[in-house]
């Protein structure tokens, strides 16, 4: 019953999410920010391993075997692996009890992915994390603190995710960042469409209390279009929401 009600909750967010712009979050449980616990999980490989490492980076992905973008992605973090070989990144895939071995192993060989997998007993992991859809990769510092999770995107997600990588790594600055993050010819429909992409997530994410993130993403929708009246009503909300009542009415 307990996996039933977390796979329809995941249907429902993954609904809400389509409408969401390229990398965005992809935990629900979990904010940027958040110190991300090191479990230990059975390896695909026999024993029990670590999710996370003692790296400068820690990059690690939830997928689905048989899923084309799982195996999308898992065939670009293998190339990355390359990339970055000899850098101090680690890398590690988390999957469901829920498939079997066979498939799992099909999935990251097809995709000649040879770093660490993981299998996630009784969907703890996912559920601890929030995990709304698949593939989603988490990239934490050394400290492991969670500073990007993503979830998959046709536009920009590999620039995205080795941005994140060399900016933990030192080799791009912050603004560098930003550039990739928000790269201005990436825009998919112009800015009326990207106006109401922003609005339709950041309900959701005041849906789920989380405040700070739906202001950033209302203001960011306001940024597109601001004569969009119902991001400004939902501003509002969130304000009020924040104990800002007089900020709002401002």
């Amino acid at each position: 019953m307990r996996r039933s009600a977390l796979s329809v909750c995941r249907i429902a967010i993954a609904a809400v999410l389509a409408f969401a712009p390229s990398a965005e979050a992809g935990f629900h449980r979990a904010d940027v920010g958040d110190v991300i616990e090191n479990v230990a999980l059975p390896a695909l490989s026999g024993g029990r391993q670590p999710l996370l490492g003692q790296a400068a980076v820690n990059v690690f992905v939830f997928f689905k075997p048989g899923q084309e973008h799982s195996l999308t992605t898992l065939t670009k973090l293998a190339g990355f692996k390359e990339k970055f070989a000899g850098k101090s990144v680690h890398w590690a895939a988390v999957a469901s009890d829920r498939f079997k071995l066979v498939d799992i192993e099909a999935t990251v060989q097809a995709a000649g992915f040879s770093m660490s997998v993981l299998i996630d007993t009784g969907d703890e992991l996912y559920g601890r994390l929030g995990v709304a859809l698949c593939p989603t990769i988490g990239i934490t510092d050394r400290r492991h603190q969670l500073v990007a999770d993503l979830s998959f995107a046709k536009v920009n997600y590999a620039a995205v995710i080795s941005g994140h990588i060399r900016h933990q790594l030192q080799e791009i600055s912050s603004a560098k960042l930003q550039d990739i993050l928000n790269p201005t010819a990436a825009v998919q429909g112009g800015d009326a469409k990207m106006a109401h992409r922003r609005l339709k997530y950041a309900e959701k994410l005041f849906q789920a209390g989380k405040h700070a993130r739906a202001l950033e993403n209302v203001q960011a929708s306001l940024a597109k279009d601001p004569n969009l009246a119902a991001a400004r009503v939902l501003q509002e909300r969130i304000l009020s929401a924040q104990g800002r009542s007089a900020e709002s009415v401002r």
